[in-house]
């Protein structure tokens, strides 16, 4: 992993998770960021391949800490994140500087006011695990096809309504639904301007659903809340490598789902 993206995963994590600096670069050189980060990687690289990013303009909608926004500008992409949380805008913003990444910009605002922010058109969006936080999900897939170019990208991921959730996490995270159905993503997409061209999958055992138990079980057992991230962390060693095995072996939807569509 390159070194800016350990340092803004060692930030992040000393200022959300309260974690030592120097423990998320020891994790970070022999392993991965936990599920959402390389479960969403992989998906991401799966339905992008055979297309090149370098000298186009990318969206990244609701970016997090940031670091597939630093991962497109690395690539050659003119790079933009939105995210609502300054803190992490400010974060991105100053691991950018330091990696000399000055393609990489990131702006403070909301998703659902994307056609407000009046950033121009792009090649490519990325929404990765955004659409159901979104209350109005057809409103923001509408917006983005307003911010693409005729034939410009998106790449979609969602988790599945099939998938077994832990309600306490569900509510934790934040989302207004529990997933998506193939069809009903398929249906959104058209209706919003949308020809899907490619689709996967990961995770067909949901093991991820396992994963998440063990991390909240053992912070149980470890009486502390507060736990359940580093928990899941320690043990995304163990189950990352189950996910993508299962996942190469068995063919079938899995509990995370990801498109590439064109817009119309």
């Amino acid at each position: 992993m390159k070194r800016y993206l350990r340092e803004l995963f060692a930030e992040a994590a000393a200022e959300e998770l309260r974690l030592p600096r120097w423990l998320v670069h020891l994790y970070l050189r022999w392993g991965e960021p936990p599920l959402g980060k390389a479960i969403r990687l992989d998906l991401l690289r799966a339905v992008l391949r055979g297309y090149s990013v370098r000298g186009e303009r990318w969206l990244d909608l609701g970016c997090g800490i940031g670091d597939l926004t630093l991962r497109l500008a690395a690539c050659g992409a003119k790079a933009v994140g939105v995210e609502r949380d300054v803190g992490r805008v400010a974060r991105a913003e100053a691991v950018a500087a330091r990696a000399g990444l000055r393609n990489a910009r990131f702006l403070a605002a909301d998703v659902c006011r994307l056609t407000e922010l009046k950033l121009g058109s792009f090649d490519g969006v990325c929404c990765l695990a955004v659409l159901e936080h979104i209350a109005d999900d057809l409103a923001l897939l509408r917006q983005i096809a307003a911010v693409l170019r005729p034939g410009g990208l998106l790449v979609l991921q969602v988790p599945s309504a099939r998938r077994k959730v832990l309600a306490a996490a569900e509510r934790e995270d934040g989302h207004v639904r529990p997933g998506y159905a193939v069809p009903e993503v398929y249906a959104l997409l058209e209706t919003s301007g949308f020809r899907v061209v490619r689709t996967d999958s990961r995770d067909p055992l949901n093991l991820i659903y396992y994963w998440s138990l063990s991390a909240w079980l053992l912070a149980g057992v470890l009486a502390d809340c507060r736990l359940r991230g580093p928990c899941f962390a320690i043990l995304g060693p163990l189950f990352l490598p189950l996910i993508r095995f299962s996942s190469r072996c068995i063919r079938r939807t899995g509990s995370e789902l990801a498109f590439l569509a064109v817009r119309c």
